[in-house]
């Protein structure tokens, strides 16, 4: 039987190296029990720091703290409006080690060295040239998945990135502005527009990932390790992003999306 790892241990087995920069996502209900079960409490403070010390002064560390309130026309406040991504994006919001992003969609809490690199964009678009998501291909992060089975890929947000590298070679999603209030990091409001690559209703567009998964572990760019019984993924998006991009330009998106008359 395989010894019990320390939840402050863990970030140590995942790979990563000094100056890496980590996009982190995850389900963590599993991680809690598992913890209780070996008289641990999970401190996801201390679990920030724990990843921190791997990576180094030099690295930097994302966690989503998505909000899709303001495509309903509710504000977004920067200081206020909490993540429906995950707990993590809330805890690391009130940990001040960390900062968050401006996008009132796809925001992130970011800590390290690229954190005022990173709250200083002011990208209109949620996956553009100028984003958080141009950015992790850029340095080459790692987007590291807790808790999730390795052919499932949740929380890969990247691959709509890469889609809107090529908007104009998909039928099945468009770029979509989104006009609502939004309260900044000083308290002032104003009328603002952001927008995101949404799906195409009428042609029915389903994400379905496991291909892409599995294109991704044959090439060795998603690799998974298990520990205490709990799947961890790594993916290196930049490698990814060769991958998907192919998958859309030759083969309709087929890897990852379903959609009618593909």
């Amino acid at each position: 039987m395989t010894d019990y790892i320390s939840y402050l241990d863990i970030p140590r087995h995942w790979g990563l190296r000094r100056g890496d920069a980590v996009l982190l996502s995850s389900y963590i209900s599993r991680i809690l029990l598992n913890c209780k079960e070996h008289g641990e409490r999970f401190n996801p403070n201390l679990f920030f720091d724990s990843i921190l010390d791997v990576i180094g002064e030099e690295g930097t560390l994302l966690i989503p703290t998505y909000s899709w309130d303001f495509c309903h026309q509710t504000a977004f406040d920067y200081k206020k409006t909490k993540s429906q991504v995950g707990v993590l994006g809330d805890q690391a919001l009130r940990n001040p080690k960390f900062r968050r992003t401006r996008h009132p969609l796809y925001s992130f809490a970011v800590a390290g060295k690229d954190q005022q690199l990173l709250c200083d964009m002011n990208n209109v678009s949620s996956f553009g040239s100028d984003s958080p998501f141009a950015y992790l291909e850029r340095v080459h992060a790692k987007q590291v998945m807790m808790d999730v089975e390795y052919d499932q890929l949740w929380g890969f947000t990247y691959v709509h990135y890469v889609e809107e590298k090529v908007v104009d070679k998909i039928p099945y999603r468009f770029l979509k502005t989104f006009e609502a209030p939004y309260i900044d990091e000083n308290g002032e409001t104003t009328i603002r527009h952001y927008s995101m690559l949404v799906r195409n209703l009428d042609m029915e567009v389903v994400n379905e990932l496991p291909p892409l998964a599995e294109a991704l572990v044959m090439k060795g760019i998603l690799k998974s390790n298990l520990i205490n019984g709990i799947n961890y993924g790594v993916v290196d998006l930049n490698a990814s992003t060769e991958v998907i991009m192919q998958d859309i330009l030759e083969n309709k998106s087929r890897l990852f999306t379903r959609y009618k008359g593909q």
